[in-house]
């Protein structure tokens, strides 16, 4: 049966014409639902953002610093606007490039209430959209320019006033581009009274007293209603950081009705504040006020200040929306954080899901109401925390960050909880085994997604019109079930160009002119496209916090990578379905000094097989990827290499890299307490390889974060180095292969030393012109570029700026095959250009290599390597076989690129058992040729 398998292999090497791979990967076929997925940790992604923006000197975000760096953009040229030197008369722009289908994080969503077609919906960091057509279509209406972080929406649906709406902005749990010391905030309350077309900033709301700090409460929204009751006034109440706020008319001036009065006061700073850190406010059907105050401050949560906990925390209720009743009852536990409110259509039962040490579902039955005040009893749901088993199951708030609770329109006793999961009970949660799954994550409770959903839940919708049809807000966007009452839910995305998905790598096929491009996304894993434009779906590779991808030449392998550098070599389908994975990070990786969140690794442009990886306070490389067995979701020790010579000193860590296209050349960014490069030469040599470490603490502050490295396509000695951290210099060119460095961030800083209100620069690259050359960076305020480097003099001019606008960029990949640049934004989807008036490089190797084989060391006692070279690139095979003819071991069977090429045998036979010491002959299959080795094998 073997010699069968074998002929027909070697009939299908004998094709002159190359195909892409499409084989089996070590004929391993994977589940029929992949179950390679991780959870999303908001914490951790937090964390890596203060690791990447914080101020060397202080470790801590400049306050406010999202205000002023967009204030200080408007000061920056536009590309079409030009200069003496640098003259475009042309708008600049990319054209969006989705992800149409995947939406990012949203907690902000409301039907017009008119015509249920209509919704209105905002992303976190995507700003405001809105569709007409039951989300077939979607048009941002916020402008682009104002990173908008919206977390609450409302319409007051009065009769005569529907079409004013309002937003309020500013997430204080879980955002990406935030610290709990100094985050990213909001931007105040905006209001529309165009049903959502415009939006105008409430100028009371910006709280002019110290702009500059955290002072005010409409830093944070966390929910906006309207007082329905109040027919002679525009009644608006929110529930802000620190307590529920009250206008009277429609948003020009306010008052603080519970809790503490937290703006327009000579207040310098509110992060040790011992004011609720998370209030809510929710109007039942039948006009009853409720209102939520956490025990939880900025005090208790954080740890640089003294503990303290607010003393007037509960629940509180109110007729008129002026006098409120304190009605907390006394088996809340003492100390606890958010509150999510829902209650029935009759407005008569009304749950709270709280968060805490003790999380816990109470519902409060009202018994009757006068004009004045309302009688009703409290009872506690035990069974409203479902806990459903395995990792994945059991109810999970992550920190108060993802909840909601909602009762069904028409069932009062179907009642919805969600967490990182969503959940149905149909008996209102009084009893353990009437609750369903029925979103987040897979009850196969393996980390996948539930088919057609996403994990992470912040709001629930009812169709107006049908209630049983349900609009669910996740981290994955929006969401429809048509049926939510049946056994199974099924779900169908709404994410139709509601483009607010937030990117953290993007990277595009590199030896042909594809469509081709694959990124890794906050919450919604790592996906690709090859389709051309902007609407074409982008196709679902793996789950989790998605980090940097590449694609392998004659895209034979995608790689894509979880947090923390759970690296995967997947094979796709036609079907875009997967038919194949291997784990292939490194045993070992990150553990002296850990992985970064998003960590890097690029592959070879010389040898897609070859990686190098960032791990902690060491470099790997890993000689040959596709000799790594398939199937397998640990990490391994095939192929990967740890090189001795890149060793950092305690307290520095690598933080990017970049591959040369032209020579053997790698270099590394150093981070921390000395910060630097690390260069290594003769990169794909194992005997000559070395990383020589260049530390220059005069040049990189200490504590600095090396964000990218930019390498000149056919110049290794020319490079760009940017720094994204705030209050320092962000961007320099080195000549001489990083022996000097001259620092070119010119007017993207406010000051020559970097202080000021500069933006934070995550990466850049170096594009060769037919005139020179034009650098791209991107930055947290946009896209920027130059064709002139004169030192502190540089003039950078920004890109695209009503399409990219003031969006984060993360990343860009540019191919020099065609010109094409893709760009990656936080939270406004990709970009993409095909330049123009560039140099056109064809970045496969120039190999003139014969068909050779041989092994090192011969004999062997442990390990031996098989190095060969291959004339084009081609599948392999690689078998071993005894002195007696029969088969040992199959080593590989994979594709392989041309030039020199190497794989390891371990002494081992298929079964992973030691073969015994004697001589064993190793046959290569190449297009129709094969080369054999003798190897002989000692006594250990």
């Amino acid at each position: 049966m073997r010699k069968l398998l074998h002929y027909i292999v070697l009939i299908s090497l004998f094709s002159i014409i190359r195909t892409p791979y499409s084989g089996p990967d070590y004929f391993i076929t994977p589940p029929s639902e992949p179950s390679i997925a991780t959870s999303e940790d908001p914490k951790a992604r937090a964390d890596y953002e203060v690791l990447l923006t914080a101020d060397p000197q202080t470790g801590q975000i400049p306050t406010n610093i999202r205000a002023k760096e967009l204030a200080f953009a408007q000061t920056l040229p536009r590309k079409e606007n030009g200069s003496s030197s640098q003259l475009r008369t042309e708008v600049d722009e990319f054209r969006k490039a989705g992800p149409f289908n995947i939406g990012g994080r949203t907690r902000a969503v409301a039907f017009d209430i008119r015509n249920d077609q209509t919704i209105l919906a905002g992303g976190v960091s995507g700003g405001i959209w809105r569709t007409t057509n039951e989300g077939i279509t979607w048009t941002r209406t916020s402008d682009p320019k104002l990173r908008n972080s919206v977390t609450a929406l409302v319409q007051d649906t009065r009769p005569q006033h529907e079409n004013t709406w309002y937003f309020g902005t500013g997430e204080l749990v879980g955002n990406s581009a935030r610290s709990v010391v100094s985050p990213f905030r909001g931007g105040g309350i905006y209001k529309s009274t165009d049903n959502g077309q415009n939006w105008t900033l409430l100028t009371s709301t910006i709280d002019n007293a110290t702009p500059d700090n955290f002072t005010s409460m409409f830093q944070y929204i966390w929910n906006l209603e309207i007082n329905e009751n109040n027919n002679e006034q525009e009644e608006l109440l929110a529930a802000a950081f620190g307590g529920i706020l009250r206008s009277t008319d429609g948003g020009e001036s306010w008052n603080t009705i519970l809790g503490e009065q937290l703006f327009g006061l000579d207040v310098t700073d509110l992060n040790c504040s011992v004011a609720p850190f998370f209030t809510n406010v929710h109007q039942t059907a039948s006009g009853i006020l409720f209102a939520t105050l956490s025990s939880a401050t900025s005090a208790s949560r954080n740890g640089a200040c003294e503990e303290a906990y607010y003393t007037n925390a509960g629940v509180y209720y109110s007729l008129n929306g002026t006098d409120w009743v304190n009605i907390t009852p006394a088996f809340l536990p003492e100390q606890y954080d958010r509150t999510v409110i829902g209650s029935n259509a009759s407005g008569d039962e009304i749950y709270f899901l709280t968060s805490g040490e003790l999380p816990s579902l109470l519902k409060f039955e009202v018994i009757s109401r006068s004009d004045e005040t309302i009688q009703g009893n409290w009872k506690s749901l035990p069974y409203g925390i479902p806990k459903l088993g395995g990792e994945y199951g059991d109810y999970n708030s992550q920190d108060s960050y993802n909840m909601l609770v909602a009762v069904h329109p028409e069932q009062n006793n179907v009642v919805f909880v969600g967490g990182t999961n969503l959940y149905r009970s149909t008996d209102g949660f009084n009893s353990p085994n009437r609750t369903d799954w029925i979103g987040g994550y897979s009850p196969a409770n393996n980390a996948s997604q539930y088919e057609g959903h996403h994990a992470d839940q912040h709001l629930l919708l009812f169709y107006p019109n049908n209630p049983n049809e349900m609009l669910s807000a996740s981290d994955g966007g929006l969401i429809k079930s048509n049926n939510n009452l049946r056994d199974t839910v099924e779900w169908h995305s709404l994410n139709n160009g509601f483009v607010t998905s937030q990117f953290y790598s993007i990277n595009q096929r590199q030896d042909a002119t594809t469509n081709e491009i694959i990124g890794g996304m906050q919450d919604n894993g790592s996906w690709f496209r090859d389709a051309p434009g902007e609407n074409p779906s982008w196709n679902r590779v793996l789950g989790g916090d998605g980090g940097y991808a590449a694609v392998s030449p004659n895209a034979d392998y995608r790689y894509v990578s979880f947090q923390n550098s759970q690296i995967y070599r997947v094979s796709i389908g036609d079907d875009y379905k997967l038919k194949a994975f291997a784990r292939v990070d490194p045993i070992g990786g990150g553990t002296e000094e850990p992985y970064l969140f998003i960590n890097p690794y690029q592959l070879d442009p010389k040898n897609g097989n070859i990686m190098f990886l960032t791990g902690g306070n060491h470099l790997w490389r890993n000689h040959n990827l596709a000799q790594i067995p398939g199937g397998v979701q640990k990490s391994t020790s095939v192929g990967w290499s740890r090189i001795a010579s890149s060793k950092l000193l305690q307290a520095n860590y690598y933080s990017c890299l970049t591959i040369s296209s032209s020579d053997d050349v790698v270099y590394a960014g150093i981070s921390g307490l000395q910060p630097g490069l690390s260069k290594i030469t003769n990169a794909s040599n194992d005997q000559m390889m070395a990383a020589s470490i260049v530390q220059d603490s005069m040049l990189f502050p200490s504590g600095a974060h090396l964000s990218s490295i930019a390498i000149h396509p056919t110049n290794s000695d020319h490079i760009l180095v940017t720094l994204s951290n705030y209050n320092s210099p962000s961007i320099f060119e080195s000549l001489d292969g990083g022996n000097t460095f001259i620092d070119i961030s010119g007017n993207l800083e406010q000051y020559p030393d970097g202080g000021g209100n500069g933006p934070s620069v995550r990466w850049a690259q170096i594009v060769p012109t037919t005139s020179g050359y034009e650098y791209y960076v991107g930055t947290s305020i946009g896209l920027y570029s130059t064709s002139v480097s004169a030192g502190g003099n540089t003039i950078w001019f920004q890109n695209s700026p009503d399409e990219i606008g003031n969006s984060v960029v993360v990343m860009m990949d540019y191919r020099t095959l065609d010109g094409r640049m893709v760009v990656a934004t936080h939270g406004n989807g990709t970009f993409e250009k095909y330049l123009e008036n560039v140099q056109y490089f064809d970045p496969t190797p120039d190999i003139t290599a014969d068909l050779s084989f041989l092994s090192y060391p011969n004999p062997f006692q442990d390990k031996t390597t098989l190095s060969y070279s291959l004339p084009q690139s081609h599948e392999v095979v690689i078998d071993l076989f005894d002195a007696g003819g029969r088969l040992v071991r199959n080593l590989i069977f994979a594709p392989q690129y041309a030039g020199d090429n190497k794989i390891e045998w371990d002494g081992l036979n298929n079964a992973g058992i030691p073969v015994k010491p004697g001589i064993y002959f190793c046959t290569l299959y190449y297009a129709g040729e094969k080369r054999t080795q003798r190897i002989i094998r000692l006594p250990l």
